[in-house]
């Protein structure tokens, strides 16, 4: 599986194209589906990339505080 949510996105383009031009009912149900599946993966991606950026800042946010207050300690 793709970590990268364009190229999920990118898969479910093409499963949509493939949908279109199923030669069953069938077929194109599935085709959908995965399409919308693919859909869902890209945004869960995006939800999960969000939050390490958010872990991150404030994981850097915290040894800035950090360093500053052992700067202080240092200072005084």
């Amino acid at each position: 599986m793709s970590g990268d949510p364009k190229e999920c996105r990118r898969n479910a383009a093409r499963c949509a194209e493939l949908a279109v031009t199923a030669s069953t009912p069938q077929l194109k149900a599935t085709f959908l589906e995965l399409s919308k599946n693919w859909e869902k993966v890209a945004i869960q991606l995006e939800d999960a990339f969000a939050q390490i950026d958010d872990e991150i800042e404030r994981v850097l946010e915290s040894l800035d505080a950090a360093s500053t207050t052992a700067s202080l300690a240092v200072l005084s």
